[in-house]
This record gives C-alpha cells, structure tokens and sequence, in this order.
C-alpha cells in the first residue's frame, strides 16, 4: 500500500517533544504487534521550535520499557496534516478544542462544506487527560509513559483501526513449473542391467 493510501493518526501536544512523541512510538508499536497495516501514525506540536529532539526523559522512559526511540525531530502542525489525517489524538480537552477550530479553518480554506468531526482527545476516549511532564522528573515521565500505554487499546478500539486496516490479499499457489510427463517410465536400467551380465 502506498503511503498516500495510508490512513494518517496524528498526535498532537504543545511543543512535540514530551507525550506526543511516546504516543506515536507506542501507537506504532501497538500497530505491529497486532498486525494492523495501512496506518501512517506521526505527531505534531502547537508550539514547536525548530530543531527540537525527543525530550531525553520521554526517551528514557520509552527505553526502560525496551522501546527504541528512534531519530525524531519535532514537527509544526499546520494545515495540511489537520486536511490529511484520518484522526488527531490530542492530549487534552482544551487542546481539543483548539485543533477543532484550526482544522475546520484549514478545511474551509478549501471550500470543504460538509466536515467531519477526527479530533479527540485522550479525555474522551479513556477518561484520563496526559498531563505535561515538561519540567519534571523522570518519575512524572514514567508515569506518563504508563497512561498512554494503558490508554493504546482504547484507543485502537475508538478508532475502529481494525476495521479500517488494509487485508493483505491472499497469495494464490503457485503453478508447478516442472510438469509430470504421463506414460510408462523408461527401461533404461533394466538395459544397463542387462550389459553387466
């Protein structure tokens, strides 16, 4: 399946480098493991700057629990991903309603008239926010960690993922390409037989 085909999740947060990060990492990971496909799974900040990193205590805390944190830079939401995604997952509710507007703007930018409401917040689809570990310790990060892994399958579940995953079509077997000649078998051992005598 082509990356234009994929369905986009996009999770957004303030600066993209504390809970929206581990939520795309773990998503993916999820994802994986369950052999669900056709998803492109990204996130995305409200207030970014350039150039940032993975925050090193999210990083942290993924790795403790054997998740690799992979190069990441942080990303600037902006119209196109709020045009594109299949769903925004949000941190909060008051984040919610910010990307509300910001994507009925970037749809309206487009002439779109009948527009479909894809941003949720953790609040509505687990009952718990995700708090903002910026400035804390890395107790506040493992704790952090633990509520959106807890929170992956209600997610994948409110979002239907398994119903919208793309099947992989079934291989058809392959033709034998050495065909079986159909008669009586030669006799050539019995004449190799015979000489010997």
């Amino acid at each position: 399946m082509s990356a234009k085909k994929q369905k986009t999740i996009v999770f957004v947060c303030t600066g993209n480098t504390c809970r929206s990060p581990m939520a795309e990492i773990l998503l993916r990971e999820r994802l994986k493991k369950l052999g669900l496909k056709g998803f492109s799974v990204c996130s995305a900040g409200l207030a970014v700057k350039d150039g940032d990193k993975i925050n090193p205590l999210s990083k942290q805390a993924l790795e403790e629990n054997g998740i690799t944190a992979e190069d990441f830079s942080s990303t600037a939401l902006n119209d196109k991903i709020l045009r594109d995604a299949f769903a925004i997952v949000c941190m909060t509710e008051k984040q919610r309603e910010i990307l509300m507007d910001m994507r009925w703007n970037a749809l309206r930018k487009t002439g779109a008239e009948d527009i479909e409401n894809n941003v949720r917040s953790f609040a509505e689809i687990t009952g718990y926010e995700i708090i903002d570990p910026y400035g804390k310790d890395i107790e506040c990060y493992r704790y952090v960690f633990g509520l959106l892994e807890a929170g992956m399958s209600a997610l994948i579940e409110k979002l239907e993922l398994a119903k919208y995953a793309s099947v992989p079509k079934p291989r058809k077997p392959r033709a034998s390409t050495t065909a079986k000649k159909r008669g009586r078998p030669k006799k050539t051992e019995k004449k190799e037989n015979d000489k010997t005598k």
